[in-house]
């Protein structure tokens, strides 16, 4: 039910002689429609009567109008005022709770001196209570997103320059917690790097003057271009304790398109237009080792694979904050991450399936290396603390699971940080006799880093850590488990792996063959004309596991690999 509230625009008329803005605005308040506490009775005001009240002896017609037009603009753009009414040229409150905003907006501004919030609500500084920040932050986030939801052609009102380095060490790249508080269904690392500053300017000398803030409210701004460089090396300072000359060099490598978000940490939270610039980095050996160090002794650090930024999330619960690299990369966003080089002082030394290597599967085994089929066995007698070492550095370098001991650290890049003792001895140890071989397999940096310089891709381990079992018939089918098993060494325990393939009736009569030593070949009832590349095709998830293949021929004779159990039932 609608009142009119014409009577009331007399009234105010008659009471109200202040020619002053708050005057005017006084004259508003007192003309604002009322709307009942309960159900649906309220009053409705043609915007024409408030204009003759604003005129009468307070404001010419155009102020007027004005004025009106833009209090009316900021009570629609809250959703305080009913849009049908408002096409009739009426203003009416869609409710009671809408009428007690608006009425508390408009009091507000008709009294002189008369604030909604404290007048350092929105200082900057670190003094600002924490509790204070999040509800800036909570009342910045509801604005913008509903901003942006109820006008997706909105503007953004913030303006971010990022630098971020693209740190890959193997197949791990390095990222950083978030400056930010972990917030649940919120992404927790970024890349390495981050805004720009304006303290950035003054580092590289350039004069300060608040028309630097027009130039730099620009995403593509070359002022803050120029600087972005002096921005990444300030970050990777702060972030990682790097020195730019000392412990690394870096390339630009891909700018990327402006970027659109509601973000931003703590309470610079707002529609925000991005624009970043990727690098690449070249570590020294200094600088790798310093990286280490800080990785070692910092929980902010973690790597991720290609696929696990990709991800929407980890097994852990960490995730990568990238949706900008989503959105430029598309489909392309694995092949571009791979792109990148390593950034390590030193790469692989074996790569390339000629250098493939089977880790011997007990101290006296040897070492089995070459392309599958051409594989040489280099003798290699191990005490049982060498073998334990190098199985957890080729555990680590894979990727399995391993639960540590306190004083064992597993990094980036396949890097384990040991007791110094650990390294000075039993590391030198297995490095000598690796030498004795002309292997350049292990490495030791700082007393207390030790890695394998060899491509995880083609790292295996020896078949006699490994079990198999054949379920199924001929006809229909079944499944081939392979079990990596786990070892127990005096700095963690080795986590063993399952996996459990489906095969079809054609390769289970192939691997029962083998089973009894007998070769496939020419094998009644066997449809593949090579049984080997049947088993290739069908097992070659088994690498992921770490072995090379389940069977090998010697003389012309094939048979299951020498070592592997066969698992019970």
């Amino acid at each position: 039910m609608k009142v009119d509230a014409g009577k009331t625009v007399k009234m105010a008329i008659e009471q109200r002689g202040n020619t002053t803005c708050s005057g005017s605005l006084d004259v508003v308040l007192s003309c604002l429609p009322l709307h009942a506490e309960e159900g649906t009775l309220r009053e409705s005001l043609a915007e024409d009567d408030l204009v003759i009240a604003l005129t009468k002896e307070l404001l010419s017609r155009d102020a007027a109008q004005l004025l009106l037009a833009m209090l009316r603009r900021q009570l629609d753009a809250l959703a305080l005022l009913d849009r049908v009414e408002l096409l009739q040229g009426r203003w009416a409150f869609v409710s009671f709770p809408a009428s007690l905003l608006g009425r508390a907006i408009v009091e507000t501004l008709a009294q002189p001196g008369q604030a909604i919030l404290p007048l350092d609500y929105w200082e900057q500084g670190d003094h600002q209570p924490e509790k204070v920040k999040e509800e800036q932050r909570a009342l910045l986030h509801r604005i913008e997103s509903e901003r942006l939801r109820q006008n997706p052609a909105a503007r953004p009102v913030r303006v971010v320059h990022v630098a971020w380095a693209v740190i890959r060490l193997g197949n791990r790249f390095l990222l950083h917690h978030r400056e930010d508080r972990d917030r649940p269904g919120e992404k927790t690392h970024v890349l390495p790097g981050g805004r720009f500053k304006t303290s950035d300017l003054l580092t590289d000398g350039v004069a300060m003057g608040s028309e630097v803030l027009r130039q730099l409210f620009d995403v593509d701004s070359p002022l803050a271009d120029a600087h972005l460089d002096t921005a990444l090396k300030r970050e990777l300072d702060e972030e990682l304790g790097l020195k730019h000359g000392e412990d690394y060099s870096f390339q630009r490598w891909q700018r990327l398109p402006p970027y659109r978000q509601v973000a931003g940490a703590g309470n610079r939270h707002a529609y925000s237009d991005y624009g970043f610039q990727l690098y690449t980095l070249k570590l020294t050996p200094q600088g790798e080792v310093r990286l280490l160090d800080r990785e070692a002794e910092s929980t902010a650090l973690t790597w991720f694979s290609a696929d696990e930024i990709a991800a929407a999330q980890r097994a852990d619960g960490a995730s990568a904050y990238v949706n900008v690299l989503h959105v430029a990369w598309k489909t392309d966003f694995a092949t571009q991450l791979l792109g990148v080089p390593d950034s390590g002082a030193s790469g692989f030394a074996m790569t390339g399936e000629s250098d493939m290597l089977d880790l011997p599967a007990s101290p006296v085994n040897g070492l089995q290396i070459g392309k599958p089929g051409k594989e040489r066995i280099l003798p290699l007698d191990l005490k049982e603390i060498e073998w334990h070492l190098l199985l957890l550095l080729g555990w680590h370098a894979r990727g399995f699971g391993i639960h540590p001991e306190p004083d064992l650290r597993l990094l980036g890049g396949g890097w384990v940080r040991v007791p110094e003792d650990v390294a000075c001895s039993v590391g030198t140890e297995l490095l000598s006799k690796l030498e004795k071989l002309h292997l350049p397999l292990v490495e030791i940096r700082d007393q207390h880093y030790m890695r394998l310089r060899i491509d995880p891709d083609i790292l295996m381990i020896g078949a006699g850590l490994f079990g198999y079992r054949v379920d199924g018939s001929n006809e229909d089918g079944g499944f081939l488990t392979v079990e990596r098993f786990g070892a127990a060494t005096p700095w963690g325990e080795l986590a063993g792996e399952v996996s459990r393939l489906p095969i079809n009736g054609n390769t289970i009569t192939i691997l029962r063959e083998l089973q009894r030593g007998d070769s496939p070949e020419g094998l009644e009832g066997v449809k593949a004309k090579s049984w080997e590349r049947n088993l290739r095709d069908q097992l070659a998830k088994l690498r992921s596991l770490g072995l090379r293949r389940l069977w090998s021929t010697k003389n012309n004779v094939s048979t299951l690999v020498d070592g592997l159990r066969q698992l019970k039932d």
